[in-house]
């Protein structure tokens, strides 16, 4: 077993933990901005990064006696005076001359005072206890941290509302970052530390919307969002949910550059491209990354931060870290040199990387190979001496180590990388057998860089070397949406009785090895034979917190004749299809492509289709690009041309912006017109899946079909009204397209725009399968409570007719989802998001999403095609019948309708050869000459099993 072993210190970045106090008991400026951000401890925020264990030293006498004599002004004045607040403003000002002096100890001291004096009003003092609860933490003297966080909690209940107006920061949010930050370092439950932090972030956003607070309120709840975004961001990360931290820090820079109310400090935006960075950096696309990062050094340098500064080291660390797995670390030997100052002048102030990590990326940089790698074996020899390799490469605090000894070989140019190395570092990702780790925590920002890097000289050996290529580009792919699975998961063991009492089991032994490690080889063995349990009578259970993933072999193995799997990976050097055949023959291409080059090829086949306009006359090509639709084709599935042959469904797998193709659409040789166009989709059916693994547990499964025909929910009440549907416009109906305003600061699901005639196509296909009236769900019995409550498990069709929401696209919503009825909230009762699905109970056949781009995927980082689809398969569909792009809502109801009386007249046809034959009927007039455009054919697409 992997495991995750967490060291129970981390050394002192006493200089950040002080921010705690500096930001959050400081009255802001005139104009409401202020000096800094609040509470920012932030270990780890370079990704997670792992520490030495060390206690912090004392301050020099000499620096002591340096402020002896206003330290006694300041207690000689004090003894004066009687006033709490008077009292608060000595103290700090005397703890603020310790920090810009870097005296850490002496400040600290001075937060003692203030949480010891009764006189001082208690806003002040939860602000100080909680900082130093921390403090004492990374001193090793957990007693003290945990009364410290206890007064904290304490004192924040004590906070009148009246004094709220007066602090710059809630207590009760600094409170919960404080545990938040002591449950995941200094215990080891990162799990628990997300669930604190996130509920301090929903906290701070309560506030900063509720219109009945003042602006000093609405400022202190920013000063908290902003200051803890990098810690949040982290914390996702590290907690496999890398899209949601991406979706997150992506709908924070949009706030800052349109929501003006804001108002962010120069440090905060800096900040908010630093947790950019690090959400990037998980998603391989370090290119953005550097452009993030690249950022918030120029802003922290606009704003004159001092070189020492914290965040300046911070900033430096991750691209330092950016570029080495870029290849480019040599061009940054500046970074280095400054980065070495800063460690020289005060090892605290280095940043969020260890002693050892620090020390190897300055040799790095000046291309001292050899020394690097030294670095990091000195480092890594006590543990493995202690633990033995294969654990120590599966430890949250050493995998960075690991990593970057891996990384340093690959950018050596007189370093070789065998192939065993590369697979002792791979094979704990990829979570095989009946033991897994759920709990191995992500958040590298090397880690992604080296798995690229791994691939590419992979590719370079044998078939035995290029399959474990292919099993990296899976992991690339299922860990795009790994956030929502693992949400998904927690909710249904919250509804599972004999699920909750094995995983509670499971947190038991988990916590006992994080605070005895002595005790891990025996809670090891326990930890395996409750893991074997899980996966016997909870095997779902397994498969989202921790998919395995497959070998070509056992993908081959659930192919069925006429079949193929495909992967398609891109990377920012290269990019790679990889060939599975019925049985398990395998083959792996390199495509001559790149990530930035395909993208400009996806966008311009993309843009007619996303800017929902559809043709208005017969053979207008309306935007449609016939050249991006051949060079794709030549780029991607020309040079696999030959393995294809004889197939009749290819199964694709991707991620990234290679999700956002229409693979339909493709053509195999230029045209300059639609009728002379050799469209792809005459010979094959390309099948969408979000991985090789969701194939084999689809196919793994085999469970009576359904005998009900249909449960649908189509046009939702947005406005919360029972008012009967408007009536519908016959002819060409207009696309169906979520109004988001991207200029609008705020958003109105009331004003969501209805979608009648959705109710039309869920009757249809109702009648094509001679379903009765009530199975069709519309206004306000179209919600997310009645689809959470509804049991269909014996529905053989489940049709979503309504608005898909990809993430990022409305304000507060981060992951994918479908738009329901409003029940009163707004947002959070009314979308039925991917972690939502996960917990119904479903055994359909068919899942049909007819709505808008509910299949889309943007190609950024964060994106994916298979978010939803990936849901649905784990609650117990089949197959899945996506759109695309903004349907037209006549042309959807021919398709869908159509579909189904196909497949129901043919009890000999194939779902992808049912929705191959109405596409082609369309596509070759049969619905008129208009609908021959691939708008209105190609609209739909079909994912997971393609078979009967």
């Amino acid at each position: 077993m992997t495991l995750t072993l967490r060291t129970t210190a981390r050394p002192l970045l006493l200089a950040v933990l002080l921010a705690l106090c500096t930001a959050c008991q400081t009255t802001s400026d005139d104009d409401g901005q202020q000096a800094s951000i609040g509470h920012r401890h932030g270990h780890g925020g370079a990704g997670g990064e792992a520490h030495e264990r060390t206690t912090p030293a004392a301050d020099g006498e000499a620096e002591r006696t340096q402020f002896a004599a206003p330290d006694k002004a300041t207690h000689e004045q004090l003894a004066g005076t009687q006033d709490g607040e008077q009292r608060f403003r000595l103290l700090d000002e005397l703890r603020q001359a310790y920090v810009r002096t870097g005296h850490s100890r002496e400040a600290f001291r001075v937060d003692d005072e203030i949480v010891a004096d009764s006189r001082i009003s208690a806003g002040h003092r939860s602000l100080a206890a909680s900082s130093l609860s921390i403090f004492y933490g990374l001193s090793n003297d957990f007693p003290r941290s945990q009364q410290m966080l206890d007064t904290a909690m304490r004192l924040a209940q004590d906070t009148g509302a009246g004094e709220l107006e007066t602090l710059t920061a809630n207590p009760t949010y600094q409170y919960l970052y404080a545990e938040a930050e002591m449950t995941d370092r200094f215990w080891g439950h990162p799990e628990v530390a997300l669930r604190l932090r996130r509920e301090a972030t929903e906290r701070a956003w309560h506030d900063y919307n509720d219109p009945s607070l003042s602006a000093n309120r609405h400022r202190a709840a920013v000063n908290v969002l902003l200051g803890e975004l990098i810690q949040l961001t982290r914390s996702l990360v590290e907690n496999k949910r890398a899209d949601e931290a991406m979706n997150y820090a992506n709908e924070i820079r949009w706030d800052l550059d349109n929501g003006p109310q804001l108002r962010p400090t120069p440090l905060q935006r800096a900040q908010v491209e630093v947790a950019r960075a690090i959400a990037l950096s998980s998603f391989d696309d370090y290119d953005a990354a550097l452009d993030a990062i690249n950022s918030a050094i120029s802003g922290l340098q606009q704003m004159n931060a001092p070189a020492d500064s914290h965040d300046y080291a911070r900033a430096l660390g991750i691209r330092l870290m950016i570029a080495l797995a870029l290849g480019r670390i040599g061009q940054h030997r500046d970074d280095a040199n400054l980065y070495e100052q800063v460690a020289a002048a005060d090892p605290k102030q280095g940043g969020e990387v260890g002693a050892a990590e620090r020390a190897s990326l300055i040799l790095a940089a000046r291309g001292d190979w050899d020394g690097a790698h030294q670095k990091i074996a000195d480092a890594l020899y006590p543990r493995h001496h202690k633990h033995g390799s294969g654990r120590v490469a599966g430890m949250a605090g050493e995998r960075v180590l690991v990593a970057l000894q891996l990384m340093y070989e690959f950018e050596d140019p007189h370093g070789t990388v065998s192939e065993s190395q590369i697979t002792r570092y791979v094979t704990p990702f990829l979570d095989t057998g009946d033991d897994w780790d759920d709990t191995g925590e992500r958040g590298i920002i090397i880690e992604d860089g080296v798995l690229a890097a791994s691939m590419a000289r992979l590719m370079r050996g044998g078939a035995e070397s290029q399959e474990l290529a292919f099993r990296i580009a899976e992991l690339f792919h299922v860990k795009a949406t790994q956030g929502a699975m693992i949400d998904g998961a927690t909710r249904l063991s919250a509804t599972t009785p004999g699920l909750l009492a094995l995983i509670e089991q499971e947190q038991t032994l988990r916590y006992q090895q994080a605070a005895d490690p002595s005790t891990v080889a025996s809670t090891d063995a326990q930890l395996r034979s409750l893991h074997r349990q899980i996966v016997k009578q909870f095997p779902l259970y397994r498969q989202l917190v921790a998919p395995a993933v497959p070998t070509a072999g056992s993908i081959g193995a659930v192919l069925h004749p006429g079949e193929i799997y495909v992967d398609l990976y891109a990377g920012r050097d290269a990019s790679y299809a990889f060939v599975v055949h019925p049985g398990g023959a395998f083959r792996a291409v390199a495509l001559d492509a790149n990530r930035a080059a395909l993208r400009k090829q996806v966008e311009a086949l993309r843009a007619g289709f996303d800017a929902g306009l559809p043709p208005t006359q017969p053979g207008e090509l309306a935007g449609f690009d016939l050249t991006a639709a051949a060079s794709l084709y030549s780029t991607l599935i020309a040079p696999i041309e030959a393995d294809l042959q004889g197939a009749t469904t290819v199964y694709i797998s991707t991620s990234g912006v290679l999700a956002s193709i229409p693979y339909e659409v493709l053509i195999t040789r230029p045209g300059v017109s639609l009728a002379q166009a050799n469209w792809w989709i005459d010979t094959v059916t390309p099948v969408r899946m979000p991985s090789g693994s969701a194939l084999v547990l689809a196919r793994g499964q085999h469970v009576a079909h359904a005998s009900q025909p249909l449960i649908a929910f189509a046009d939702p009440s947005f406005d919360g009204s029972n008012a009967a549907p408007t009536e519908r416009v016959r002819g060409l109906a207009g696309a169906r397209a979520f109004p988001v305003d991207s200029s609008a600061a705020t958003f109105d699901y009331h004003r969501v725009v209805p979608l009648p005639e959705t109710l039309d196509e869920a009757r249809a296909i109702a009648a094509a399968l001679d379903a009765p009236e009530t199975s069709v769900l519309s206004g306000l019995s179209a919600s997310r409570s009645r689809a959470l409550k509804e049991n269909m498990s014996d529905d053989r069709v489940v049709l979503f007719a309504t608005h898909g929401v990809i993430p990022g696209e409305v304000p507060g919503v981060h992951k994918a989802g479908l738009a329901l009825a409003y029940e009163g909230s707004g947002l959070p009762d009314s979308i039925l998001t991917a972690d939502d699905i996960v917990t119904l109970r479903l055994n359909a056949d068919w899942v049909i999403l007819s709505a808008c781009n509910t299949g889309l995927a943007t190609g950024d980082a964060g994106d994916s095609v298979s978010a939803l689809s990936r849901a649905f398969f784990a609650a117990g569909a089949r197959s899945m019948l996506v759109t695309q792009w903004a349907v037209e809502s006549n042309s959807a109801a021919q398709i869908t309708g159509g579909l189904f009386r196909v497949y129901a007249a043919d009890p000999a046809l194939s779902k992808a050869a049912a929705l191959a034959r109405v596409e082609r009927d369309m596509k070759g007039g049969k619905y008129g000459p208009l609908y021959q455009h691939p708008y209105f054919w190609a609209a739909y697409f079909l994912a997971g099993d393609a078979a009967r």
